[in-house]
């Protein structure tokens, strides 16, 4: 049985042949997954359709632009998708509409795979440890992989230079690593 990344490669194949059936099975393997993605930066169902169907789009109109020695298809829509919902995300942010960061946990369809429960596991751990981040830490992180803001624009949002937003992310993330809490002083709480 051939794996589920080179079934994509073949379809990609005959997707570059403007073959419609398999662009449809593409869709249909992937929209799901594209849809969390897009949920989870944006937070709005409208807005994550519409980027789930752009992304699909660009991808049958930059269909000669695949290769599979860079990487899986899935993959590359992802990157199409996450690069279109950050995208979004950015417009609405200069609009002036304020950003919340989306929630950590995804929906999560009905017939969720086993690997889509440890996947939303995983995010249900990384929202308690990013609850536990001090505030600073915790707004840059947000704003930064949630909200998909580069250093520049959370500087400009946060009003605090540019080496401290830095500083905080690079702590947060060590924090994160670690996987532990640190109390008021930043030593390890050791149990």
């Amino acid at each position: 049985m051939i794996d589920e990344a080179r079934s994509d490669e073949l379809l990609m194949v005959r997707v570059q042949r403007d073959d419609m059936r398999a662009f449809e099975t593409l869709y249909a393997r992937h929209r799901a997954a594209v849809f969390r993605l897009a949920m989870r930066i944006l937070d709005d169902h409208g807005q994550a359709a519409d980027v789930t169907q752009e992304a699909f789009i660009a991808l049958w109109r930059h269909r000669d632009q695949y290769r599979p020695d860079r990487g899986r298809v899935t993959w590359w829509l992802q990157s199409i998708a996450r690069n279109g919902a950050i995208n979004a995300r950015r417009k609405q942010s200069r609009g002036d509409v304020p950003i919340s960061p989306p929630p950590l946990e995804l929906v999560v369809a009905p017939d969720s795979t086993e690997e889509e429960v440890i996947a939303r596991d995983a995010r249900r751990e990384l929202a308690a440890l990013v609850g536990h981040l001090p505030a600073e830490q915790r707004a840059v992180i947000e704003l930064a992989f949630y909200a998909g803001l580069s250093h520049a624009e959370i500087t400009e949002r946060l009003g605090v230079p540019l080496g401290t937003i830095k500083s905080r992310i690079r702590l947060a993330l060590e924090r994160l690593r670690l996987g532990v809490p640190q109390d008021a002083t930043g030593t390890t709480a050791r149990s």
